[in-house]
């Protein structure tokens, strides 16, 4: 069982926050696989995770909007001899993949990190733009089950800068059936990861009434 959750919101009993020792614990988890992380690791985390998975060759992952970021980082690792400085990103040639992309500034060694960029086709089927909120605030804002997780993998590649590729399944007011993502990190000066570029790509559509929409807009303004 996880240790040093702090229940918050006495108005939805069936959401936790996570503290800095449960992420950190879950990203042990995770980095003591260096390819896949074990279904039951995966468990212990989040019953809703489908998969995680370190990576590194674009044929891994199922997306080709993936697959194309993933080898458009690699292609600049090689270049610079390490990991990706946050200058060395044009938008114009991630094109394939603009409006599935986030970028995140890292905070607090990777506990946190703050949304600069979310990618219109993230923002459909999330229900709102976060840029400008901590991924902390998103999940007391929306009390998403996947607080965790969410928190766990940043920590992960903060601490082993390398791509990291997840899939879970959305929670009942998401627009989406499931959430594939990729984690690249990248560099800024001295740091080996002081910003995370994001893949991330919904799987499916739901069909949400206007009762639902209603709802969901209710979530995740906080009212």
């Amino acid at each position: 069982m996880l240790i040093g959750y702090a229940m918050t919101r006495e108005d939805d009993d069936g959401w936790i926050e996570p503290t800095d020792p449960a992420i950190e614990e879950s990203a042990d988890r995770i980095l003591a696989f260096s390819g896949a992380v074990d279904p039951q690791a995966l468990a212990a985390i989040d019953e809703r995770v489908q998969a995680v998975a370190w990576v590194d060759r674009p044929d891994q992952l199922e997306d080709r909007k993936l697959g194309f970021l993933l080898e458009h980082w690699q292609k600049l690792a090689r270049a610079c001899g390490g990991i990706p400085d946050r200058q060395d990103i044009d938008v114009l040639d991630l094109v394939p993949a603009i409006g599935n992309l986030m970028v995140l500034e890292a905070e607090r060694d990777g506990f946190d990190a703050v949304y600069r960029v979310y990618g219109t086709g993230v923002a459909d089927r999330a229900g709102r733009d976060w840029t400008g909120y901590r991924v902390s605030e998103m999940n007391r804002i929306t009390r998403t089950p996947a607080a965790l997780l969410y928190r766990t993998c940043y920590r992960a590649v903060f601490r082993r800068p390398a791509p990291l590729y997840t899939e879970h399944a959305s929670p009942q007011w998401v627009g989406a059936n499931s959430w594939r993502r990729l984690i690249l990190p990248l560099s800024d000066g001295g740091i080996p990861c002081a910003r995370f570029l994001v893949g991330n790509l919904p799987v499916g559509r739901k069909l949400m009434s206007p009762a639902e929409i209603a709802a969901q807009q209710q979530r995740i303004r906080g009212s």
